[in-house]
């Protein structure tokens, strides 16, 4: 009897060690690429890499955002240096976290580097309107202007210091 424990228990042990094997290539025979920074190295190697992209960072962060999303959770990610200390109060009091987020904007082969932003940008909009955050912002600029009269804010040319006497 100890003996039969012993091997289920061995058995289990092993099994749970090891790990699911990555489909290394597709049906049509393309090399399947899981990570941007493999896909990058292999593209310095070779500019027509023609593979197969599953971003599998994109699928976990996604999932991640939907399960804080549905646990209540919203974060807006901007980068605004002058109006986000104001627009952060401001979204607070709907219940929104904020951190500051400067992103890129080239995409390497089909990977996704900001999928858990997406996900909560697109639930506030979602949520609170296609114009919630460019309104916000825009009282943000208003009272960073007002609170700070001495310095310039030029936007699309203008002085909008001008705009807010």
């Amino acid at each position: 009897m100890n003996k039969v424990i012993i091997f289920i228990v061995s058995f289990m042990l092993f099994s749970c060690s090891q790990k699911t094997e990555l489909e290394k290539f597709d049906k049509n025979g393309k090399l399947i690429i899981y990570n941007e920074d493999v896909y990058a190295r292999m593209w310095l190697e070779n500019k027509n890499l023609d593979v197969t992209v599953i971003d599998t960072f994109c699928i976990n962060q996604k999932n991640r955002a939907l399960k804080d999303i549905e646990s209540g959770k919203l974060i807006y990610f901007g980068f605004h240096p002058r109006e986000f200390k104001n627009l952060s109060k401001m979204l607070h009091k709907y219940g929104i976290e904020t951190k500051e987020h400067l992103s890129r904007s080239i995409r390497l082969g089909g990977f996704e580097p900001y999928c858990y932003e997406e996900e909560m940008y697109k639930e506030i909009v979602k949520k609170y309107g296609e114009t919630f955050i460019d309104s916000l912002l825009e009282i943000a600029t208003r009272e960073f202007i007002l609170e700070n009269p001495n310095i310039e804010y030029i936007k699309d040319g203008i002085d909008l210091r001008e705009k807010y006497k």
